[in-house]
């Protein structure tokens, strides 16, 4: 063992639980097995148990707790929501920081900004903003959390239009770094780790304890349009899509696989202030599309409610898995998609692809662009049948992979490819974090998403 790190005694565990405002637990503590269980959405539980569970109650609790694990060589992991489909928060051994408990949320309807802890989900920062007229290009998901969303990158509702992605509308955040300190981290403050937090993800060497947003203004009409669609005009649809002129503010996305008796469909909403221009806009998009679109049912969306309950509906199992490249090719990309999907061993497995605009995004961590954003969600409900799918998952990225520009780390398949998570960052990008990691975490603290797929010990070394 490093001989930086004191041997722990068990008073200093009894001291260090007393000193803090929210709890802690051991895995010789009878509660242990409770808070592992009920730390992350998907049920797969992932069998990776960290030796220590904090619920921080303040952002001291933070501080405390990274002082304590580097005091004694524990790793620390961060928990924002639990809401990632690879558990990326759970490590064996170490210490994990659970930020649930953190879910203040303080507008400022004047100057259209929010400042929102980690535990913060996308409903409650939504619900939140409604009342004063504002808007905030969260999760599709009711219960995606703000931080890991936010810190992976964001592929938000509306974020066409609000920024290209939703981690551009970080104005500034506040930050616990490996050696303790809080600091406040902005493109004119600490800026480097201002770079790192739009785009790092799980890949950070961080915590981040408080985030200070851009807000909008709330369009006055969203209208939907769903169109079901044979499997035989996915590609050249597709590849239609891609080559036409993409007004920003319309979100469009097929769906492969779903709902029963619907083999694909296209789904598009429109964000503006004018009904008429809402048609408009649609009427222009099925004009240039209609060799492959049929009949379609209209729905005009109050809020964003009705986007996220559809995202819950559509996730009706209790294990999932997922994976994601952003690709220009669209025809070879829909080719792999219509075979993988045939053979897939859950028929409940569905696959979303996103068209994405030509955004010149700002100098961050995340920097992987392609045209369409792929992400195939696995989802079934026995144990027995996890190798089935997790290997048919892989199969189909692995075909995808040379049609990769890169991926979008928050549905990246980081048990399965941990070693390639470089792959979710521009080459540029992905030195410049390593070296970031080097200086304000020598010691390795935070070991980001390196030991998912191994058996390591608790300690660092």
């Amino acid at each position: 063992m490093d001989p930086q790190h004191a041997k722990m005694l068990p008073d200093d565990y009894r001291a260090f639980s007393q000193t803090l405002e929210g709890k802690v637990r051991s895995r010789h503590h009878a509660e242990y097995a409770s808070w592992y269980y009920s730390t992350a959405w998907n049920r797969r539980h992932f069998e990776r148990f960290p030796e220590y569970i904090v619920r921080a109650a303040s952002v001291e609790d933070v501080i405390k707790s990274v002082n304590f694990a580097r005091l004694h060589g524990l790793r620390v992991a961060v928990k924002g929501s639990g809401h990632s489909y690879a558990g990326s928060f759970l490590h064996r051994g170490g210490l994990l920081l659970d930020l649930a408990q953190l879910n203040a949320i303080n507008v400022d309807a004047e100057q259209e900004t929010v400042t929102a802890g980690p535990g913060v989900t996308s409903a409650q920062l939504t619900h939140a903003l409604a009342p004063h007229g504002l808007a905030f290009p969260t999760g599709h998901g009711a219960k995606v959390g703000l931080s890991g969303f936010l810190l992976g990158g964001g592929l938000g509702i509306n974020c066409d239009v609000w920024g290209g992605m939703s981690t551009f509308n970080i104005l500034a955040l506040d930050v616990v770094t490996a050696d303790g300190r809080l600091l406040h981290v902005s493109e004119t403050e600490n800026a480097e780790l201002f770079w790192a937090a739009r785009g790092g993800g799980p890949c950070l060497f961080f915590v981040v304890v408080r985030f200070h947003l851009r807000t909008w203004l709330a369009p006055k009409t969203i209208l939907a349009r769903s169109y079901v669609l044979d499997t035989a005009r996915l590609k050249p649809l597709l590849m239609a899509l891609c080559a036409r002129r993409h007004d920003d503010r319309a979100q469009v996305m097929l769906v492969l696989g779903g709902a029963p008796g619907v083999p694909a469909a296209l789904s598009v909403s429109v964000f503006c202030d004018d009904a008429a221009e809402a048609g408009s806009l649609h009427a222009a998009l099925e004009m240039d599309l209609q060799p492959w679109l049929g009949e379609f049912v209209e729905q005009e969306l109050g809020s964003f409610d009705p986007i996220c309950q559809q995202t819950e509906q559509a996730m009706v199992s209790k294990r999932y898995r997922a994976d994601n490249i952003l690709t220009d090719a669209a025809g070879k990309v829909a080719e792999v998609l219509i075979a993988g999907m045939q053979a897939r061993p859950s028929p409940a497995t569905f696959c979303l692809l996103i068209l994405r605009p030509n955004h010149e995004h700002a100098d961050a961590a995340y920097s992987i662009h392609g045209r369409l954003s792929v992400s195939t969600y696995a989802q079934w409900n026995e144990e027995d049948e996890d190798d089935l799918n997790r290997d048919w998952l892989r199969g189909v990225f692995d075909q995808l992979a040379p049609l990769a520009n890169g991926s979008y780390i928050n549905e990246f398949d980081l048990e399965s490819r941990s070693d390639e998570v470089a792959t979710c960052y521009s080459a540029d990008a992905w030195r410049r974090l390593q070296k970031l990691r080097l200086r304000y975490d020598e010691h390795g603290i935070f070991p980001g998403v390196s030991l998912l797929a191994a058996d390591v010990s608790e300690r660092v070394f």
